[in-house]
């Protein structure tokens, strides 16, 4: 496709793209299949220290997937305790496929650490990266959103709890909840709809033959949920269908959360 083409379609930001089995990754190909064009972003540079599990590489790999069909695409790579990482990563994909209409924040921070083992740093470093992060993002994308009443998207990721043996990591995500809940209260008359998705134990990859066999015959459906599953609602959440869905919590868990005995 020729770089001076006008970009037709929609345009959708998505963070924490770095492995090509997570659920950034699947919510990317999902969104490309479905006409989105995608800005996508992730840590920057590798650093084993950090993105414990990440696939070298796996950003442009996956744009390489997404752009052979037509879908315009950009990775930025962004370090998103750094406060002002939201207004360039707006810029940068704003410059090149237009404005955005959905941000859809999967990225998360999540090194361990129970009660007792949490520093204050760490703890700090969960909250800067996780929801302080969310919150600039989302206030950057209804600063920004100039597309049609009541088709603006935020979708946000959480987990369930307890989250024994990561406990900043889960005061992190309850505070993704609120933000993403009380910012639905403040966009619903700009037309932009916000709502949180807990995918549940999902198999991208970080567990073990034995956990993932104790997760599928706990699970009600008798299997780990997949990045694809998580991808599914996210569509759902950014396609029009889903206009009078805002302010929720949705546990997409194959009944985890609800059914299990």
């Amino acid at each position: 496709m020729n770089a001076a083409e006008p970009i037709v379609g929609p345009v959708a930001l998505v963070t924490g793209v770095s492995r090509l089995r997570g659920i950034a990754a699947a919510v990317v190909r999902k969104l490309a299949r479905s006409g989105w064009n995608i800005a996508m972003t992730g840590w920057p540079p590798y650093d084993e220290t950090f993105s414990w599990g990440a696939d070298p590489g796996a950003p442009e790999q996956l744009l390489s997937e997404i752009t052979g069909s037509g879908t315009r695409g950009i990775y930025i790579p962004a370090d998103l305790s750094v406060a002002s990482a939201a207004g360039d990563l707006f810029d940068r994909a704003s410059e090149a496929l237009g404005a955005v209409s959905a941000l859809i924040v999967v990225h998360t921070y999540d090194p361990g650490g129970g009660l007792f083992a949490t520093t204050p740093d760490e703890f700090d470093r969960h909250m800067a990266i996780n929801p302080r992060a969310t919150l600039l993002l989302a206030a950057e994308f209804a600063r920004r959103y100039s597309g049609p009443p009541g088709l603006g998207r935020i979708v946000t990721f959480t987990s369930g709890l307890p989250l024994k043996g990561s406990i900043a990591y889960a005061a992190s995500k309850g505070a993704i909840e609120w933000i993403t809940t009380s910012a639905a209260a403040e966009l619903a008359p700009r037309g932009i709809t916000a709502n949180a998705v807990n995918p549940g134990p999902n198999d991208t990859g970080w567990m073990d033959d034995d956990l993932l066999a104790w997760t599928a015959e706990q699970s009600p459906p008798g299997r780990a949920g997949t990045p694809e599953d998580a991808a599914e609602l996210v569509a759902f959440l950014c396609s029009s269908h889903s206009s009078w869905i805002t302010g929720q919590v949705l546990n997409s868990d194959g009944g985890w959360s609800r059914l299990r005995v």
